[in-house]
């Protein structure tokens, strides 16, 4: 049975929010609109005071906030977003899921060990597994997951992985 241990802390808890909202039309609008639409709109005034003032550190002013703004507009968002998430979840919600897990690959389930609590979800009940740059995400449902950090992550985590998603497809 392949066994993996990773520690899931504070910072990760927003992991799975963030990497949903990567694919939403709606998330995409809002960084489209922050790093071209508004910095086009700046760099239009931009042009207007320097062709019609002939006011060039006003022209630089407003050009360098254009620029600061395309770049720093999306860490903006993304801090709004992770503020927002730690709201939903109250302080005994985060002492209770921040922490040293392990997960057991069984034949039959994946055996969730968090300190003398073991919990068993059987691999139906599992609906996929995604790896992303930094996380491994375990789809329990569509809007719920097990967050694997790969930072804190011991073990053949890429083993695990592919033994899991093996698992999870024979299980349909």
């Amino acid at each position: 049975m392949l066994e993996i241990e990773y520690e899931l802390r504070k910072q990760d808890l927003t992991a799975f929010t963030e990497h949903q909202l990567q694919d939403k039309e709606h998330y995409q609008r809002i960084l489209r609109r922050h790093q071209i639409t508004f910095p086009a709109i700046l760099a239009l005034l931009a042009f207007f005071v320097w062709f019609y003032y002939a006011n060039i550190l006003g022209t630089i002013c407003i050009a360098l906030i254009a620029v600061l703004w395309h770049y720093l507009s999306p860490l903006l968002i993304k801090y709004s977003i992770r503020h927002k998430t730690f709201k939903l979840y109250s302080d005994a919600d985060k002492e209770q899921l921040i922490g040293k897990y392990k997960l057991r690959l069984e034949p039959q389930a994946l055996a969730e060990i968090r300190g003398k609590q073991e919990i068993r979800i059987p691999w139906r009940d599992i609906l996929r597994i995604e790896a992303a740059k930094r996380y491994v995400f375990i789809y329990l449902d569509v809007d719920i997951a097990l967050i694997i950090p790969r930072k804190t992550a011991k073990g053949d985590l890429h083993k695990f992985i592919q033994i899991a998603d093996k698992r999870i497809s024979s299980s349909e």
